[in-house]
């Protein structure tokens, strides 16, 4: 474990030990935060939207936020779009750019409510808000208040939050408000925690980087390789030979398939669309939602083993990621579990490098999909079994090293939400003269 992890854990223990009541002022005279009106501390900055039919108004270099972009950022910050507006597009739409750490909000749909900062200056669509605060609120600890406050709202109201958020809410949301220079330490605080988690994922998303660039350089480009022969794939080294899927692994598809709900508890870590995105590491340990003692008694699931390959194929098709921790998947998945003598983390990559062909065996009138026998006939070229286990021998260390930083991540988002209401609430206050450590009143 790094070194910034046993920091960031004793000082939320200690925390937890100084904790005082706050049901009365303390012996030093401290009140309560204040309560104030959003709309008293910031103007709320609606997005705006070029006309998509104008292809002068797109693919420039401006980045333009969507509701997407903002509620799958798995990260504090939003720092690159799927969209970027040009120019043209930017004085058509009359839409304003904010400056780095303004924080942007979705203002309606299944995710209203989601936020993230701008990690550098940026404009968004329609769909959200630009929060931009005055001289008495700072940006980062809005960012953490929003979080506070509306988690309340959802616990009052039994998860029937409303829909949209207009212009009027932002007169009957009130958040905690204490002096400026308590803002900056609690917002301190908890941006440590997150500015880990931050490095944590740019660490893997380079780790993730190199395996990919080692594995096309040796088996898409052929590098290592002198001589070579004509195949149905084409030109492949003489070493290789071509197969399918089908002699590489056992397939399984994933569960259970009715009475959902009668299988939620908190026992089998299950694996559904909302844990990954396409821009995500192809590793994962950990899942959202998890079934209980019965979907396993039922037999309405299989639990694949750690270092499984789990291939999305229905709607969203292609996106493939190794389970680093045992876990069942939803319908939406094929569950590939690697034959003798085929490394896991070899078998991803080459899972990985038929995307397209994936893809295009997909079929369904009402979502594209891709069946376990599309899926195990695809041919492929085989490379010999030395090169196969010395590519995992050099991955299989990188991949450890992303498992650990995600566990790591688990475990600093913990502390930091464990922090997060009782420093906004002021159950718990920071000593200013001793580098961010808790009051201790007695």
């Amino acid at each position: 474990m790094s070194e910034e992890q046993p920091e960031l854990s004793d000082f939320a223990e200690g925390i937890e030990e100084k904790e005082e009541s706050t049901d009365a002022p303390d012996e030093a005279g401290e009140q309560e935060w204040d309560w104030t009106p959003l709309s008293e501390l910031i103007e709320p900055v609606l997005g705006k939207t070029p006309k998509r039919s104008e292809d002068e108004y797109w693919g420039g270099n401006i980045k333009w936020a969507s509701a997407k972009d903002v509620s799958q950022s798995s990260i504090r910050h939003v720092y690159d779009t799927e969209d970027k507006m040009t120019e043209a597009g930017k004085e058509e739409s009359n839409a304003k750019i904010l400056p780095e750490g303004t924080v942007v909000v979705v203002a309606r749909g299944a995710t209203m409510g989601r936020l993230a900062q701008l990690g550098e200056p940026m404009t968004f669509n329609q769909t959200c808000y630009g929060l931009d605060t005055t001289d008495e609120l700072l940006d980062d600890f809005l960012y953490y208040a929003w979080q506070y406050v509306f988690g309340q709202v959802q616990a009052v109201s039994y998860g029937t939050v409303f829909d949209t958020i207009t212009m009027k809410s932002f007169k009957d949301i009130e958040i905690p408000h204490p002096p400026i220079e308590t803002q900056k330490r609690i917002a301190e605080t908890l941006t440590a925690f997150d500015d880990k988690i931050e490095t944590n994922n740019r660490i893997n998303e380079l780790l993730e980087e190199t395996a990919q660039i080692l594995y096309r350089s040796w088996f898409i480009d052929f590098d290592p390789y002198d001589e070579f022969k004509d195949s149905e794939l084409g030109e492949i080294p003489v070493e290789f030979e071509v197969t399918e899927f089908s002699n590489l692994c056992e397939t399984y598809s994933g569960g259970p398939r009715q009475n959902t709900d009668d299988y939620i508890g908190n026992k089998y870590k299950w694996l559904t669309a909302k844990d990954i995105s396409s821009n995500s590491i192809s590793t994962i340990y950990n899942t959202e939602r998890k079934l209980n003692e019965k979907a396993m008694e039922d037999n309405v699931m299989t639990l694949m083993e750690p270092n499984s390959v789990l291939l999305t194929s229905r709607a969203t098709i292609g996106e493939v990621i190794i389970n680093k921790e045992p876990m069942a998947t939803n319908q939406g998945y094929i569950c590939i579990e690697p034959a003798k003598e085929i490394p896991s983390h070899y078998l991803l990559h080459l899972v990985n490098s038929k995307k397209d062909v994936i893809k295009n065996r997909a079929t369904g009138s009402t979502y594209p999909e891709i069946s376990q026998s599309g899926f195990e006939s695809i041919p492929i070229p085989l490379a010999p079994k030395e090169d196969r286990i010395r590519y995992e021998e050099t991955v299989a260390p990188i991949y450890d090293c992303m498992y650990h930083n995600l566990k790591e991540n688990n475990t600093l988002s913990e502390l930091r939400d464990t922090l997060l209401p009782k420093l906004m609430s002021g159950e718990i206050r920071l000593d200013p003269d001793s580098n961010n450590e808790p009051m201790n009143n007695n």
